[in-house]
């Protein structure tokens, strides 16, 4: 049998991942099934969202039960719905359907979004993903890995729960609890997370993430529905029926080779290395090629003596599938009879510059301590391929 501590880690981290890896996950559904019943606090029903000071003495006894409901499923069966917002402007959405057998250490997770649809089953000792739209499948062995349990651990020991009132989703009544993590999220400046749980199973049924920092803003919402909680789930469920024609994809490390003059890269690469004008004052530093069989991406390094610098990337074999219409972060612009695509940055008072410009086969990218009118004089000096 699982030990409780491990069950419990095992549905956090499933539950929860997204709050260590993109800071947050759950969501707002009705719980479809009922399990063992689970002692509730003493308090009144509400009908609408009250404040925690209403009744004190349920904080610790909410957040004790949700820890017990926790440590005591032994399966989950359930969907749930992430809808995320970056910066106001750029959206996505996936619909998902778990699968959690926390006795035997194995989850299947099925995601459909309007870019992908994936299976992926996890064990004691791999883990499959199968890539529906592209036959790819790709297999991690972590036998003998601690990486999972790290990830556990994390999840337990730097996350906080405060009880923080009740309120009605979607006519359910819930409890809400402030989710604080006891690490600090440097990356961003502000984190708002919450989490709500059925009041009668104090299993999660939604889960809201607001996080900002001084160049982005993001938000996440995550709903979950159709939950079925310690019913039997067959073996059949835990594996993958992968057709006999997929490919594996080519996940071999990516090689670095850094270059200390020019001459010695033309000679030791045959690609064509781009030539800019580059502005008054910059010198050529390095330059570095990091590929592997599918992708390669050059990069040129220039310099000033006031430690300015400036870096011209060409990237071929490889689409970043970023569509820059959609997002008015950056502007069209004109470079030569192609558009390239402008954006500014600010972190700690330093603005960086971005100019990104799409050829028939190759992306070049020029990024740095230059002005607008400097990016697009380097890059329409370079021969577009």
């Amino acid at each position: 049998m699982v030990p409780d501590s491990l069950r419990t880690a095992l549905i956090v981290v499933t539950l929860g991942s997204l709050l260590v890896l993109s800071s947050v996950a759950t969501g707002a559904g009705a719980i479809s099934s009922q399990p063992t019943t689970v002692e509730r606090p003493t308090q009144a029903t509400q009908s609408t969202a009250t404040d925690a000071a209403d009744s004190p003495s349920a904080d610790g006894e909410v957040v004790e039960t949700f820890t017990n409901r926790m440590s005591s499923l032994d399966t989950v069966v359930m969907t749930y719905e992430m809808n995320m917002t970056f910066d106001s402007d750029r959206t996505s959405s996936a619909e998902n359907r778990l699968w959690l057998d926390a006795e035997n250490n194995r989850v299947r997770t099925e995601t459909n979004s309007e870019r992908m649809e994936t299976i992926t089953v996890r064990n004691e000792s791999e883990t499959v993903t199968y890539d529906v739209e592209n036959n790819q499948v790709s297999r991690f062995d972590h036998t003998d890995e601690m990486g999972q349990q790290t990830l556990i651990d994390r999840l337990v020991t730097e996350n906080e729960f405060t009880y923080d009132g009740q309120e009605m989703i979607n006519g359910e009544e819930t409890y809400r609890l402030a989710v604080t993590p006891t690490e600090t999220d440097t990356m961003a400046d502000s984190t708002d997370t919450t989490l709500w749980l059925d009041a009668d199973t104090y299993f999660p049924t939604k889960l809201a993430h607001d996080a900002s920092g001084e160049n982005y803003e993001y938000e996440m919402v995550m709903d979950i529905r159709n939950v079925s909680l310690n019913e039997p789930i067959a073996d059949e469920r835990f594996t993958i029926d992968i057709p006999a024609d997929a490919e594996t994809p080519d996940d071999s490390p990516l090689d670095r080779t850094t270059y200390d003059s020019l001459s010695e890269l033309r000679t030791d690469t045959t690609q064509s290395v781009p030539s800019p004008d580059v502005p008054d004052g910059y010198r050529f530093a390095e330059a570095s090629i990091i590929e592997n069989t599918d992708f390669s991406l050059l990069s040129l390094q220039y310099v000033t003596d006031s430690d300015d610098v400036f870096h011209v990337t060409k990237r071929q074999n490889s689409s970043t599938g970023y569509d820059y219409d959609e997002t008015d972060r950056y502007e069209a612009v004109e470079v030569g009879n192609h558009t390239g695509y402008y954006a500014e940055f600010e972190h700690e008072g330093t603005t960086t510059s971005i100019l990104n410009v799409n050829c028939d086969s190759t992306d070049y990218g020029i990024s740095g301590d230059l002005s607008k009118e400097e990016s697009i004089e380097v890059a329409e000096s370079i021969t577009c391929e």
